[in-house]
């Protein structure tokens, strides 16, 4: 969420640009994972391939609506409200895992 912050705030210095690639990169990285690893604890063994194809889906769906939507706001307004825009979902959607509760499995405490 910084980094496309960055990426909104910033003109045309190139470091500022690359640094807030490498850390949107980096957060992409570690989001993913974060991602798989809750699909494996959260999904029941008998059902934990469709849990990650449907995790695929969503991610396909999702990131075609955002690269849409953000298109069409830097297209109509300006980089900097597309890259806010992005901002804001992402906001939104640390607050949902920030107060979402995972189901703990056999042996394990309740996370969240």
């Amino acid at each position: 969420m910084l980094a496309y912050l960055g990426l909104a705030a910033t003109d045309a210095s190139l470091v500022i640009l690359g640094g807030c690639f490498v850390a949107a990169g980096v957060a992409i990285g570690c989001v993913e994972t974060a991602e798989h690893s809750a699909v494996a604890v959260a999904a029941p063994a008998q059902l934990r391939g469709s849990a990650f194809g449907l995790l695929a889906a969503m991610q396909s769906f999702g990131n075609l609506a955002a690269s849409a939507i953000a298109g069409l706001l830097w297209t109509a307004a300006s980089p900097q409200v597309a890259f806010v825009y992005l901002a804001g979902w992402m906001a939104l959607s640390l607050i949902a895992l920030a107060t979402a509760r995972l189901p703990a499995g056999p042996g394990q405490a309740e996370v969240g």
